[in-house]
């Protein structure tokens, strides 16, 4: 049997070494971070911490599984001009396409089952 300290993986928000999203972050007033839980790229499934700074915008995408987010602290507006703030949880279905923006900055827990596929705005 396995030890479950073996297969635990703890982490601290307070901690974190964040990762530049260059791609995102680019030509923009704030950086756009993330912080790998359990995300494959191979596969499209697994969770991720995202972090936007004041002022920023995700990049366009469609969801080709469904996408779940939590919003841990900020405001979030959706590309169709819904606004998310702290607590709400937040579940987009299959084919589901946005971006979103963030006036004074954002952090989530994001959980993808499929890929994402940037598109246009």
């Amino acid at each position: 049997m396995n030890n479950l300290s073996d297969l635990r993986k703890v982490f601290n928000i307070q901690s974190l070494k964040w990762e530049l999203l260059e791609d995102e972050s680019k030509d923009q007033p704030g950086n756009i971070y993330w912080f790998n839980l359990s995300y494959d790229h191979t596969k499209g499934e697994g969770s991720y911490l995202y972090k936007m700074e004041p002022n920023t915008k995700s990049k366009a995408h469609e969801h080709t599984g469904p996408e779940e987010f939590f919003i841990l602290e900020g405001d979030l507006t959706d590309s169709d001009g819904y606004i998310y703030k702290k607590g709400d949880f937040v579940q987009l279905s299959s084919g589901s396409s946005h971006y979103s923006t963030t006036k004074n900055g954002c952090t989530s827990v994001v959980t993808h089952r499929g890929k994402y596929i940037y598109s246009e705005d």
